[in-house]
């Protein structure tokens, strides 16, 4: 088959990226002819792809290489939205799938001959949570885009019936538990290290992990905070290291270096979290509000924000041996692993 991915700008370094990168490999292994459409001024993918990337410019027309100086659009997103339709109306192509909100429009207008599926990651418009003008426009086409009546396939159990979302195919995010796996041997550790990965965002949690850790540090000697991907600002905290592990290799160090990953998020909690996942494989303790696969036999469930339960599971961990809920864990992730999940989008792909 061949299948487009097409773009509404560019490539990004979140977890949802990776997820197409691998996606897209492991279809090209198949046999499958796999494409990304992005816009020009786009740089490389930040997770490497074998799939080929073709460019679109602002008036639609199709280029082999990209344009580092070609304009940003005044409307952004919407503006390109336009010039991806244009875009797709070009190609060819046997299965065309949107990626996110803002594709899921162009998907539908354009004029390509190709079965249309939309992979959904998350309910976008519990992101869009703040009240300006333009971040409630986003939210309204999120919201749009489950009812344009394109196969949606989304990457959890939860979503399949979940507010303007219905659909019976889900599929779920990938994992390589040959970078994300057990450490061979860990050093004893003087310190008991703490980890996370740090966001600003509220609904993240970061904030509820830090109070947490801070009840602790009146309790325990000898501990630390590390968080990954976090504002430098935090190491003003007495304990907190901020650490940039960018790419997988680095990324499955950063979890075997901790002798626990918390999580505090606090929406969608029946949703896939990738550190979740990634500390499980790397069989690593792991404290969390919610997100598959987690249970009370596999890490330490805690309330949403409360940051004395997130401390009272770390003495709880730390005063006790628990490698029975880490060896569930281990094999409670392998349903995510990539070639069970490339191949069930594949069947979906051919059955509709």
């Amino acid at each position: 088959m061949k299948i487009l991915i097409p773009l509404v700008g560019g490539f990004g370094n979140a977890g949802g990226w990776r997820v197409l990168s691998k996606l897209a490999d492991y279809w090209i292994a198949y046999g499958h002819d796999v494409s990304f459409l992005a816009y020009e001024k786009t740089s490389e993918p930040y997770f490497p792809t074998k799939a080929r990337v073709f460019y679109y410019n602002l008036s639609g027309e199709i280029k082999n290489h990209n344009n580092s100086d070609a304009i940003s659009p005044l409307f952004g997103p919407l503006y390109l939205r336009k010039a991806l339709i244009k875009a797709m109306n070009f190609l060819e192509a046997d299965i065309v799938l949107a990626t996110h909100s803002f594709t899921a429009y162009p998907v539908k207008k354009s004029n390509i001959k190709a079965k249309k599926f939309y992979y959904i990651q998350a309910y976008e418009p519990d992101y869009y949570y703040k009240k300006d003008i333009k971040t409630q426009f986003f939210k309204w086409i999120s919201k749009r885009s489950y009812k344009l009546g394109l196969n949606m396939i989304v990457n959890a159990p939860m979503y399949l019936s979940y507010k303007e979302i219905k659909t019976n195919m889900f599929v779920y995010p990938g994992l390589d538990m040959q970078n994300y796996s057990p450490a061979i041997t860990k050093l004893k550790q003087e310190k008991t290290i703490l980890g996370t990965i740090g966001r600003k965002e509220e609904y993240k949690g970061t904030t509820y992990i830090i109070e947490a850790f801070k009840i602790l540090q009146e309790k325990v000697d000898n501990i630390e905070l590390h968080i990954a991907f976090g504002d430098k600002e935090l190491e003003k905290n007495d304990g907190i290291k901020v650490l940039n592990p960018h790419g997988d290799q680095n990324l499955a160090n950063f979890y075997k270096s901790l002798d626990m990953y918390i999580c505090a998020g606090t929406i969608q909690l029946e949703a896939v979290h990738y550190p979740i996942i990634e500390a499980m494989a790397c069989k690593i303790p792991v404290i969390t509000t919610g997100y598959l696969p987690a249970s009370s036999l596999n890490s330490w469930m805690v309330p949403i924000r409360n940051p004395h339960a997130i401390s009272d599971q770390v003495l709880e961990v730390m005063n006790n041996k628990f490698t029975d809920k880490m060896d569930k864990a281990y094999e409670d992730i392998k349903v995510f692993e990539w070639n069970n999940v490339a191949s069930k989008m594949i069947e979906y792909f051919k059955e509709m």
